[in-house]
């Protein structure tokens, strides 16, 4: 097997939890990192005061998600926020001449004073007349005119009180391996209830781009079944290629069948897709086509499509084994059932 590696570059999407509406969507950097831990305690006793068990309790899932691109969403996560647009009132600065009679314009309406600082370091603080600035002393000059306006912006304001916002999370890389072309597989990391750290950290430096990030810890999700635990995530191993069996072998089940040879039966098959080390079995039925091999008098039918066996009522006393061949789209594995009828 040629050994594989995930590309430390990922697809981040956030969604709302309830709604599944989208929130982000956008590329994260080779600093992002997902960690999970566990806190045990020690039970010791006897002579020696020997290690006799650990209790592992507490798991965490976390998540640390960078970029270099620059959004409104990531402020207005953490802060538990909405990224609101309308008027607002904003901080306006306008470069300007003044004429020989030491006036100006600036180029938006102003609210209160306009603040007027000169090239000698001096400041002026003019009552305008609309748009209109009356300076002293300040012909001909260069000057920057610092004011307070009204114009339609997006929005966050960063409440005292209200929690970071709580997001679905799908992190989404590549996965490649040492002679194949492309991506063999993506890797799908799946948080459905990601609690966000609510920490925001904006650097900003003259020789370089600033950062954002968001931090957080999953919660619990809950089980949709009586056989799965609660959850903090699912990792999803997805193939990009048709040319890879993804099992090692099937198993068809049960692996005998028997029924009274007076009366009509019929029953399904149930084919298993068994890989080898941690992988858990998975019910690939209704992927499989059913062909039979074996004894071909018995009367006795395999739906090509269901893998039904069925025969009708006989006198014939039948004890064969015929070959279940699966065939998926990416390979093809057999597995034998004994028929047994008396």
């Amino acid at each position: 097997m040629n050994p594989e590696q995930l590309v430390s570059v990922a697809d981040v999407i956030l969604r709302d939890p309830a709604t599944q509406a989208g929130l982000v969507h956008g590329k994260v950097n080779i600093s992002s990192a997902l960690k999970m831990a566990m806190a045990s305690a020690d039970v010791h006793g006897g002579i020696g005061n020997k290690l006799l068990f650990k209790y592992f309790h507490t798991k965490e899932l976390t998540i640390d998600i960078e970029q270099a691109q620059f959004g409104e969403s990531f402020l207005a996560l953490n802060a538990g926020a909405s990224v609101v647009t309308g008027a607002a009132n904003v901080v306006q600065t306008d470069c300007l001449t003044t004429s020989a009679s030491s006036c100006a314009q600036i180029t938006l309406t102003p609210i209160g004073n306009v603040e007027c600082f000169l090239a000698d370091g001096s400041i002026q603080s003019i009552t305008p007349s609309t748009k209109d600035l009356v300076l002293t002393g300040a012909a001909s000059q260069k000057i920057t005119a610092i004011y307070t306006t009204s114009k339609t912006v997006d929005l966050t304001t960063i409440t005292a009180g209200d929690p970071p916002k709580i997001v679905d999370c799908t992190l989404i890389a590549e996965i490649r391996a040492k002679g194949t072309d492309g991506v063999k597989k993506y890797l799908q990391i799946h948080i459905p209830y990601l609690q966000l750290s609510g920490t925001y950290d904006l650097a900003l430096s003259a020789n370089g781009v600033s950062t954002e990030k968001l931090n957080g810890v999953a919660l619990s999700a809950d089980s949709t079944s009586c056989t799965t635990d609660d959850y903090y995530g699912t990792f999803a191993y997805v193939d990009n290629t048709s040319s890879v069996t993804p099992y090692t072998y099937i198993a068809a089940t049960p692996s005998t069948v028997a029924w009274s040879k007076s009366t009509a039966y019929s029953t399904p098959l149930t084919v298993l897709g068994i890989k080898n080390g941690v992988y858990a079995n998975t019910n690939i039925t209704t992927s499989c086509t059913f062909a039979r091999s074996g004894s071909s008098g018995s009367g006795i039918t395999v739906g090509a499509a269901t893998g039904v066996i069925s025969t009708s009522a006989s006198s014939t006393t039948i004890d064969e084994t015929i070959t279940i061949l699966c065939t998926y789209p990416s390979g093809s594995l057999v597995d034998s059932v004994r028929i047994v009828v008396s």
